[in-house]
């Protein structure tokens, strides 16, 4: 009985051994000037490494509207069996990632939760699933998923461990939110001033032509806009279209 409790302790010491090692890493990676998706790879490469029975592993992201993608997956089986969950609207990690848990589950368990999903899924070879839910504040932002070849995949030593990669998976999708975020932002402003500096030259082409002040032009520009049905960005870029080429013209 003691060789049995002391083997056993020996077995988790080890196994927490290889996870620090993984998360030691992984805190290393995180310190890289590495892409999200880069970062993301390497997540699910460490987990699959560091938990035993995982055949495969993935991260599942949320959008804005709740709608999944993988965006990282350590192999091509894993993309597909995300992707039948997305299809079917109906799976582990998809209830993982929406509702914030975390979902352990062999294939008769899966089928009596989730039938869909697991009668599409069966055929690439996955018996047993753990998605842990991955959000910040109370919002969801998606899963990390492991599967397993094995009916008895994952124990609830191997959801403890994998919990611990849930905090820099979800920094991860908080960074790709807030960079996305901040360049469709700077997007906006840069089509604003483009906007903006457009509009001010064709402004000035009413005035010279009508001789009239800035207001007077700009009421002239935004009615002709109105009575059109045009964008006033796009009839700007018309009139001083067509300016400049008729001056192009008189210069020739």
């Amino acid at each position: 009985m003691t060789d049995t409790r002391d083997n056993a302790g020996e077995l988790i010491s080890q196994r927490g051994d290889e996870v620090v090692a993984a998360l030691t890493e992984l805190a290393t990676v995180l310190t890289e000037e590495e892409s999200f998706g880069a970062t993301l790879d390497r997540v699910v490469e460490l987990a699959l490494h560091a938990i035993p029975g995982c055949t495969a592993a993935s991260v599942t992201v949320l959008d804005g509207s709740g709608a999944a993608a993988t965006r990282a997956a350590t192999d091509d089986r894993m993309r597909e069996v995300d992707r039948q969950q997305y299809d079917v609207d109906d799976g582990p990690c998809l209830d993982a990632a929406r509702n914030q848990t975390t979902n352990r589950c062999d294939l008769a368990e899966a089928a009596e939760r989730w039938p869909k999903f697991t009668s599409l899924a069966l055929g690439y070879g996955m018996r047993s699933y753990l998605s842990v839910g991955l959000g910040v504040a109370g919002r969801p932002v998606g899963a990390l998923n492991l599967a397993s070849a094995d009916v008895d995949g994952f124990d609830a030593l191997d959801e403890a461990f994998l919990v611990l990669f849930s905090s820099p998976a979800t920094a991860t999708i908080i960074g790709m939110r807030r960079y996305a975020e901040a360049r469709a932002l700077a997007a906006q402003l840069e089509q604003a001033l483009e906007s903006r500096a457009v509009i001010d030259h064709a402004i000035g082409v009413i005035m010279a032509q009508s001789q009239c002040g800035t207001e007077q032009a700009f009421s002239i520009l935004r009615r002709a806009s109105n009575n059109r049905n045009i964008k006033l960005r796009d009839l700007a870029t018309e009139i001083v279209s067509r300016y400049d080429n008729n001056g192009a013209g008189n210069g020739g």
